[in-house]
């Protein structure tokens, strides 16, 4: 779902005033927010300072010719596909995270904007999470022996949606463009789709399981038939890495006057132009890939005993 980032400034600035009374609620409360809500409403709380607009007062008019200023209303509903955007792409929420902070939108957006405003038809959260899902989500695949078999060889503390917000970070502080995927980690990425996985702090994930199983990498191959379990992930996109894309990045990136680089990026680059596109390899970056399990069963694809 494209969000317009006029409208949602907009409800975002609406929204400060519910959530200064909600924290205020919250003063005089026992009860305290999780941490993830909690990171959530400081990043929230962030935009709230970039996106400040003073709005003038209703009152009379200077002019006889021109009217007073009038306050626009914002759909409820509007505001709380918005939010729930943002705790998609700005905390990584998984979808049992988002459907919380579509409930708390609306909760919010109750006290500021009634459901039944003029123009507004109201608030249907499973609608706004099923777009939200299908925009913002991919629903990806693991096979596993066991249910931790999801970690990367290395900086398992390292988070995908953290590494999404330092790098926009760094290169908005320098006024640059945003770069997904900073050269460094696109080379880390290229190397473990060529099977070097030993100090990688990626993990793999397919989209269609079954391709897999007839893959020409024989290791894939291997991994696909005899796994015991088949374990299914639904991932931020902003978390996931294909091999289209480390492929661009690494082939934008390349500096001819980097002699020390350039010939380790050129061979790279062709391994992954050999890629069998057809695997639908994806990779996720850090530890916390097990947050994203919607489900596992028994390996419909493992081979019995004796069989070829």
């Amino acid at each position: 779902m494209n969000i317009d980032p006029q409208h949602a400034a907009e409800a975002l600035i609406d929204a400060q005033d519910a959530q200064a009374d909600e924290l205020s609620l919250q003063a005089r409360s026992p009860v305290r927010l999780s941490h993830d809500q909690a990171d959530f409403e400081s990043h929230l709380h962030g935009l709230h300072s970039v996106h400040q607009i003073s709005t003038p007062a209703p009152g009379p008019s200077n002019s006889q010719n021109e009217p007073a200023p009038v306050s626009t209303h914002y759909p409820a509903a509007s505001f709380v596909g918005a939010r729930a955007q943002l705790a998609a792409t700005l905390t990584g929420a998984t979808l049992e995270a988002l459907k919380n902070e579509i409930a708390l939108a609306e909760q919010q957006s109750a006290r500021w904007a009634p459901a039944t405003a003029p123009g507004d038809d109201g608030i249907d959260r499973d609608r706004i999470f099923e777009n939200i899902e299908r925009s913002s989500y991919l629903k990806l695949h693991r096979f596993q022996n066991q249910p931790g078999d999801c970690k990367p060889r290395a900086e398992t503390s390292t988070t995908a949606i953290s590494h999404v917000r330092n790098t926009a970070r760094d290169h908005s502080s320098i006024g640059d463009p945003v770069e997904r995927y900073p050269l460094d980690r696109a080379r880390q990425a290229g190397w473990h789709m060529r099977g070097k996985t030993t100090a990688s702090p990626f993990v793999s994930l397919v989209e269609d399981p079954s391709k897999l199983t007839v893959s020409v990498d024989h290791w894939a191959r291997a991994i696909a038939n005899n796994a015991n379990m088949l374990h299914t992930y639904a991932v931020p996109k902003s978390a996931v890495w294909t091999p289209d894309d480390v492929l661009s990045t690494i082939g934008l990136r390349m500096n001819v006057e980097d002699q020390d680089n350039i010939d380790a990026d050129l061979d790279l680059m062709c391994s992954l132009g050999r890629t069998p596109t057809r695997e639908t390899e994806r990779l996720f970056l850090g530890g916390n890939l097990d947050s994203y399990r919607t489900a596992n069963e028994e390996n419909p694809y493992k081979r019995k005993t004796g069989e070829e």
